[in-house]
């Protein structure tokens, strides 16, 4: 009988052991194609109950990620920065009438901040874009990406023909470290515009509830199992 119930325990702690071994990470897709007027604000979003804020920064360069606050916004193509039209003074929602409503470089580099409650890794990235510069890929759209605060790439080109369009970036190509909880993605000199219409990222499992308890509940009978041996003893 004794035996019985240390192998019943036993195979509750290993139980509760493999269901958490089994749990994948998910891939979660994050659609920025809404409305969202000029705010110097973040911006939330969700997809299923997983959720990142995004913010409008300016004034990076090649080293390091955008400081100062800029407007963002969002619509049907996606996010969009303002760092105050012509003047890229940024001091007031109406001087973005004469911006690009674009992710740009013309004046003041600007950022796209993501934030997320606990690390990711960055899987792809769809942009909108407006080239009309040539078929030269000099003169294609880049884009530029900050892990937390350090540079992975300023001039990444999003697209190798030209025209506007819809392309998806796939950041295995790139290869290296993609994981955390603050990302920048941005415009880099040169005149890059372009939207960022949506993000892909791989969100660690987080065991159920009741793994954990299946677990707790084996190692628990099994401590008071030998807990009970040590004072008879």
């Amino acid at each position: 009988m004794k035996q019985s119930k240390i192998i019943l325990t036993t195979a509750l702690v290993f139980s509760g052991l493999f269901a958490a071994s089994q749990l994948q990470a998910a891939a979660v897709t994050f659609n920025f194609s809404s409305s969202h007027g000029w705010t110097t604000s973040d911006l939330a979003f969700t997809s299923g109950t997983d959720s990142v804020t995004v913010g409008g920064f300016r004034g990076g360069n090649s080293s390091s990620a955008s400081s100062t606050r800029s407007f963002i916004g969002a619509n049907s193509a996606g996010l969009v920065v303002c760092s105050g039209g012509g003047s890229n003074a940024g001091d007031s929602a109406t001087s973005c009438d004469g911006d690009e409503h674009t992710i740009d470089s013309n004046g003041s580099d600007e950022d796209v901040k993501f934030t997320f409650s606990q690390e990711v890794t960055l899987l792809s990235a769809t942009f909108k874009y407006w080239d009309g510069k040539g078929s030269s890929t000099s003169n294609m759209d880049d884009f530029s990406l900050f892990v937390g605060t350090t540079p992975r790439f300023t001039d990444q080109t999003i697209v190798t023909g030209f025209g506007d369009g819809t392309a998806t970036f796939n950041f295995a190509t790139v290869g290296g470290d993609l994981t955390d909880s603050v990302f920048y993605i941005g415009a880099r000199g040169d005149d890059d515009t372009f939207k960022l219409y949506s993000l892909t990222v791989e969100i660690p499992a987080v065991p159920e509830p009741s793994t954990y308890l299946l677990m707790l509940s084996g190692l628990g009978l099994l401590g008071w199992k030998f807990g009970r041996k040590g004072m008879n003893a």
